[in-house]
């Protein structure tokens, strides 16, 4: 099956954040893959404003024009969007009513910039690496949010649980010792993948993903192909249909031609 889409996880998959790597190896895989005809993207729980440098260059340098963003609230194809999802307005007033209670930190992450309640240890730590950010408690009364950042622990991610105001719309998916993603409970890469598929034509069969995270579970699922990356979680090699190797392997390259969708 040659695919006509392949969506690509950016950390530890296309990237590796602790060190800043991102292998010459897949700049070639990304060129041998648009000369087939074969379309790249992009498939994060990142924003747009937070891609690392090496990414946007990678993405500028290499054509890739299709993003699906912010575990798939915010999807864009040639720099327009063509299926978004925004948090309203009396969710997020509800949402941060809640943390002040509690006294917790948290961001607005929006599809050009996150916007932090405040500045301090605890939220530069959990977004280093990740991106740059503006403090500002209003964000959300002039640009669309699409999920939170929730800097508490898991202790305090039971109170939250606890609380009730979660309810069935929305769910807490922790990517830090410290931090959740607070977003919508159907908000997920594969949401994404399915939206801007139908937007464009191309059936999920004839789709593929590599991944190496628990977010990367539901789009394996959705897609019809997933390679799991070397150091992948158990969870997702489960369903993967193959196994490549890491970052610093070149697994992303060495499965591309393993599987023979490049020469």
């Amino acid at each position: 099956m040659t695919p006509k889409i392949i969506f690509f996880d950016i950390d530890e998959t296309l990237y590796r954040k602790a060190t800043n790597y991102l292998p010459d190896s897949t700049a070639r895989a990304i060129r041998a893959l648009k000369a087939r005809g074969i379309i790249p993207a992009i498939a994060t729980g990142r924003s747009l404003a937070a891609l690392p440098d090496k990414v946007r260059t990678l993405a500028d340098a290499e054509g890739i024009e299709l993003f699906v963003t912010i575990n798939g609230q915010y999807n864009a194809f040639r720099g327009e969007p063509i299926a978004c999802n925004p948090m309203s307005l009396a969710e997020i007033e509800r949402f941060t009513a809640l943390f002040r209670r509690h006294g917790w930190d948290y961001t607005f992450v929006g599809a050009e910039k996150m916007a932090s309640s405040s500045s301090n240890p605890r939220v530069n730590e959990a977004l280093a690496g990740i991106g740059p950010y503006i403090v500002d408690p209003y964000y959300y009364r002039h640009q669309p949010v699409y999920q939170f950042l929730l800097y508490i622990d898991p202790t305090e991610e039971t109170t939250l649980n606890d609380s009730g105001e979660l309810g069935r719309e929305y769910h807490a998916m922790r990517w830090h010792p410290f931090s959740v993603d607070l977003l919508h409970a159907e908000g997920s890469k594969a949401r994404g993948i399915r939206s801007v598929c139908a937007a464009l034509g191309v059936p999920l069969a004839e789709t593929m993903a590599f991944g190496d995270g628990l977010n990367d579970v539901e789009m394996f699922k959705t897609v019809g192909f997933g390679v799991a990356m070397g150091d992948a979680v158990p969870e997702l090699r489960a369903v993967a249909q193959m196994q490549t190797g890491t970052v610093e392997e070149d697994g992303i390259y060495n499965a591309l031609k393993k599987l023979e969708i490049i020469p």
